[in-house]
């Protein structure tokens, strides 16, 4: 019964937000995770955005009530904005726009009633970041990305200005059975819009330890849109 309920819900979310909303906007992924909240059911549980393409997610109440109730908040609105789009019946659609890089939360509530409420974590980078469930090439000695984060670029000489910011990237060893292996390595690429390469960087540690967190500090070229760090699933 609960598995009807919920695909009915989904089929009136999707005539709702077609009908009512006449400009395009990004679709969420199929694999998106929902994210079911007391009362309330989101369309994923997390959200990744660049600056200039923002994203939505959309909002389903129980047959009969009203989502126009429907409030957001952001834990940090200096990382993101959500402003809603449209509401039909029991559904909501909201856009996330991207503010700085940094993680943050949303928190969408019904305002006659906030413990009906359910959340969702946004993460917003200055790049596209594709990086693999293993970083290397080795599927006996691998990594994996413990955090990044984006700095402002800071050397301002004339001749050093080709650069938008610095990406710190902490990576830790969680496989190491081959000891001819221990000077670990993967490649991470920058890339255009265009899909050109415009910098290749290399990920390393001289001595690998299982267990151990390694760190790495790029400059991320003006105009890289994307990071491709090399590895396997």
């Amino acid at each position: 019964m609960k598995t009807k309920l919920k695909n009915l819900i989904c089929s009136m979310l999707a005539c709702a937000i077609i009908f009512t909303v006449t400009c395009s906007a990004p679709v969420l992924p199929a694999s998106a995770k929902e994210n079911i909240g007391n009362g309330l059911i989101l369309s994923t549980d997390s959200i990744t955005l660049t600056p200039g393409s923002p994203v939505t997610f959309t909002a389903v109440l129980g047959e009969g009530f009203d989502a126009s109730r429907l409030a957001c908040v952001v834990a940090d609105p200096d990382i993101v904005t959500v402003a809603p789009v449209a509401y039909a019946a029991n559904a909501a659609s909201y856009q996330v726009n991207y503010e700085n890089s940094g993680s943050t939360v949303a928190a969408i509530y019904h305002l006659d009633n906030p413990a009906v409420v359910a959340y969702v974590a946004v993460n917003a980078s200055p790049l596209i970041m594709e990086v693999p469930a293993r970083l290397g090439t080795n599927h006996d000695n691998y990594c994996t990305l413990v955090s990044y984060e984006f700095a402002p670029y800071d050397f301002t000489y004339a001749d050093f200005n080709d650069y938008q910011a610095t990406l710190n990237i902490q990576y830790q060893c969680v496989s190491y059975k081959d000891d001819d292996y221990s000077k670990w390595g993967c490649y991470g690429c920058f890339y255009d819009a265009d899909g050109n390469l415009l910098s290749k960087v290399h990920l390393y540690c001289s001595t690998l330890v299982k267990g151990r967190i390694y760190h790495s500090e790029f400059n991320v070229p003006v105009g890289a849109v994307r990071f491709v760090i090399e590895g396997f699933h």
